[in-house]
């Protein structure tokens, strides 16, 4: 895995760099192709001084090729073309191979160890970025004594360690959800993930052949609902 790390010096305006980052940049940067997880921290403390940086962002891509082809790609371009928007104060980049360091998916679902916090956190910030924080909080803060389980464990698993997973990338897995969403006959979900795909930087285009695709396999009345549910999705987005 090679991990990347985006370290920015203080800024003249915290709150307008909290704010543009958040609502602007990340859901720019997580469309990436390649990109298997991201997150970031505004809590960055140092050791014996004061900490020289405001933010830290890490991505991890299958390997460097992965990231240079990342980099150069029309998102990436609009990444980097967009720091000077928030980042008055500059951002340093490191990149690096961490095969040895320990990955979400190497912890097994249901072994109750101190990564069991951090699957969660990860998870949490996946539905975030590719459902958005409103749906993300939603399926969290309504869930019953009965349905928490159930939110962990989706959470934590699904999100947390499957979708993170090398060396499969976001949209890659989007667009595999999508088809067996069409073979499940599953509209809700379906609807879900249709607006996560885009999210994760699969274009409408993308998505038609997935659906076309999905019609081959899984029958021409499975397709047409569920065209007509991503198209009411798209329309929503703007894309249609």
């Amino acid at each position: 895995m090679h991990i990347v790390l985006a370290l920015y010096s203080q800024p003249k305006n915290p709150n307008h760099f909290k704010r543009y980052y958040e609502e602007k940049h990340l859901p720019l940067a997580v469309r990436m192709p390649g990109l298997l997880y991201s997150r970031h921290s505004f809590s960055i403390a140092g050791v014996g001084a004061e900490s020289p940086f405001f933010c830290i962002w890490e991505g991890a891509f299958a390997d460097e090729a992965a990231m240079g082809a990342a980099m150069q790609s029309p998102i990436g371009q609009q990444v980097a073309a967009d720091v000077p928007n928030y980042a008055s104060g500059g951002a340093a980049i490191v990149h690096f191979d961490a095969q040895n360091a320990p990955h979400a998916g190497d912890a097994r679902p249901g072994k109750h160890t101190s990564s069991t916090e951090d699957l969660f956190a990860t998870g949490l910030r996946l539905r975030r970025e590719m459902l958005g924080p409103a749906l993300a909080e939603q399926a969290i803060d309504s869930a019953t004594d009965f349905t928490r389980p159930l939110q962990d464990i989706v959470t934590r698993y699904c999100f947390g360690e499957v979708w993170t997973r090398p060396p499969l990338d976001r949209r890659t897995r989007s667009m595999l959800t999508i088809g067996m969403l069409v073979a499940l006959g599953k509209p809700n979900q379906l609807k879900a993930h249709v607006q996560a795909a885009i999210r994760n930087g699969v274009t409408k285009d993308e998505i038609r052949e997935v659906l076309l695709h999905a019609m081959i396999y899984c029958g021409v009345p499975a397709a047409v609902d569920s065209f007509t549910h991503a198209a009411g999705v798209l329309k929503e987005m703007g894309l249609d």
